[in-house]
C-alpha cells in the first residue's frame, strides 16, 4: 500500500508543532515575569555592610583611630564614604545618613531581654554625615522608607573602654516618573 495523500500528514504535525510552541513561549513569558516581577531590597544589607566599612576604618585592633576625636576629623573623607548616589536614577542625591556616636562604657547598660545596648550618658563624640533626616524613620515599616541599620563595638582609645554606636540609613528607591 502506499500513501497517495501526504498533505493531511503534514497539517496534522503543524498543530503538535504549534501546541508546542505555545506551550515553550508561555514557559518563557512566565519565567521572566517571575524574575523581573518583584524587586529585592537590600537596603538593609546594604546599610548593615556601611556600618562594618565604618567599623574597619575608624578602629584598628581593637583601638579606636586617634583622629577621631579632633574637632577637624571628617568620616567621608577619611574612610571614602560618599552619601550622594551619583547614578542616573538619583542624579547626586545623597541616598544614606551615617549617625557615629562614642559613648563611656560605664553609661552604657545590656538589656536583658533583648540582645541590645542601651547608652544614654556621657556622650564623648557625636558625628554625623549625609542625610541626618532618615534616622526619625528607623523605627517605620514601609517601601518607600529608608532601612537602617545599628551596631554597637565595645574599643579603647589609650586604654580607656568606650562603645562605639554606628547607625546607618540607606533610602535608595525608584522614583516615580
Amino acid at each position: 500500500m502506499t500513501m497517495k495523500n501526504k498533505k493531511a500528514d503534514e497539517r496534522l504535525l503543524s498543530i503538535y508543532l504549534f501546541i508546542i510552541y505555545t506551550i515553550v513561549s508561555i514557559g518563557v513569558v512566565s519565567g521572566v515575569v517571575l524574575f523581573h516581577g518583584s524587586a529585592l531590597d537590600v537596603r538593609e544589607v546594604e546599610a548593615g555592610i556601611l556600618n562594618d566599612k565604618i567599623i574597619d576604618c575608624l578602629v584598628e585592633e581593637g583601638e579606636l583611630i586617634n583622629e577621631v576625636l579632633d574637632s577637624e576629623f571628617d568620616v567621608s573623607e577619611f574612610c571614602k564614604i560618599k552619601p550622594a548616589d551619583n547614578s542616573v536614577a538619583y542624579s547626586g542625591e545623597e541616598q544614606i545618613g551615617v549617625r557615629i556616636r562614642l559613648f563611656d562604657f560605664e553609661s552604657c547598660v545590656k538589656l536583658e531581654d533583648e540582645d541590645k545596648t542601651s547608652c544614654t550618658n556621657n556622650l564623648m563624640e557625636d558625628i554625623e554625615i549625609g542625610r541626618t533626616d532618615f534616622f526619625g524613620f528607623c523605627d517605620l515599616e514601609g517601601d518607600k522608607i529608608p532601612k537602617c541599620s545599628e551596631k554597637n563595638v565595645y574599643v579603647l582609645n589609650d586604654g580607656e573602654r568606650i562603645v562605639l554606636n554606628v547607625l546607618s540609613a540607606v533610602r535608595k528607591v525608584e522614583k516615580n516618573v
